[in-house]
């Protein structure tokens, strides 16, 4: 099986080197923590200098990481990174663990590398939701383990590099059970802006529990929220009634329950699907790659 990972190279590089650029352009990935020897370096060697020099010493950082380079990471595996500029690269894994010794290694503080093959995917559009937020917690290293994320990286690879290096299994032809809760949110914005509405940004905030986002109607000034739920979870429009202007409610599985309202509107699912097929061109890159995916693989079940 296909792993996916992201790489945070947050190195101590010398000034005026980019670690990200570095890697990038050598086609590597790769962490520091070096250690010194005049002996060949080894990986016995190197796990018993850097376990002395790091982790005896009080780096806790120092095994996670150095340990999914060499251990856990596979030849084949795909992996995520970005640079200083936003921008998101993939590439595939090729070579085993390898240590770099020389000076322009140590001033880029990218000693422990593998050998890949680095594709541009593009702003932050083009990425799934899950490797984005996987680049919150503080590790050098880490596993994105997620199906869907898996055959979307799978998918980007063979795109990106024109190959068919990965082997592609059919899939579900139901956009929504493949896309993100955040896509959802975004087609459903998108719906609704091309019915008069617009978003107000800052209204999309994660403590507002009762919808997702506060929107106007250009021509009225109508004020009208929105809730969005992936999955199988039931929406009741009595909680929704007395909110204040029209709300707008959409689930990708569940059901519609309580007393109907005239404020209150329940989203069709085929109308929202069909909407995000219909008008791909104003999608993000990332839901056109989903659609692309559906077209593409969706066939192998017909």
């Amino acid at each position: 099986m296909t792993n996916i990972w992201r790489l945070n190279i947050k190195t101590d590089a010398s000034q005026n080197i980019d670690a990200r650029k570095f890697c990038i352009n050598k086609n590597i990935l790769g962490i520091g923590w070096p250690v010194a020897s005049e002996e060949e370096m080894t990986w016995n060697n190197y796990y018993k200098l850097g376990e002395k020099k790091y982790y005896n010493e009080g780096d806790k950082r120092w095994w996670p990481a150095v340990n999914a380079i060499k251990n856990r990471m596979q030849i084949n595996d795909l992996c995520w990174t970005r640079g200083w500029d936003g921008i998101y690269y993939l590439c595939r894994v090729t070579s085993g663990w390898l240590y770099q010794d020389s000076s322009e290694y140590r001033k880029a503080d990218v000693v422990n590398i593998r050998e890949c093959d680095w594709k541009k995917a593009g702003k932050i559009d083009t990425v799934p939701g899950k490797v984005v937020n996987s680049f919150i917690p503080d590790r050098a290293v880490q596993a994105v383990d997620d199906d869907n994320v898996r055959l979307y990286s799978q998918y980007l690879y063979n795109s990106l590099s024109e190959t068919d290096h990965y082997v592609l299994p059919s899939v579900d032809p139901d956009l929504f059970s493949l896309i993100s809760a955040d896509d959802c949110e975004d087609i459903v914005g998108l719906f609704l802006q091309e019915k008069g509405y617009r978003m107000i940004p800052s209204s999309c905030k994660a403590d507002t529990a009762a919808y997702e986002f506060v929107l106007k109607h250009i021509e009225t000034g109508e004020t009208a929220a929105a809730q969005v739920k992936q999955g199988n979870t039931d929406l009741n429009i009595d909680n929704y009634s007395e909110l204040p202007g029209e709300v707008y409610l959409f689930t990708t599985d569940g059901n519609y329950t309580g007393k109907s309202s005239k404020t209150v509107h329940c989203l069709d699912t085929e109308e929202i699907k069909n909407f995000a097929i219909s008008t791909k061109h104003i999608l993000s890159d990332r839901l056109k790659t989903w659609i692309k995916i559906i077209d593409e693989l969706g066939k192998k079940n017909l």
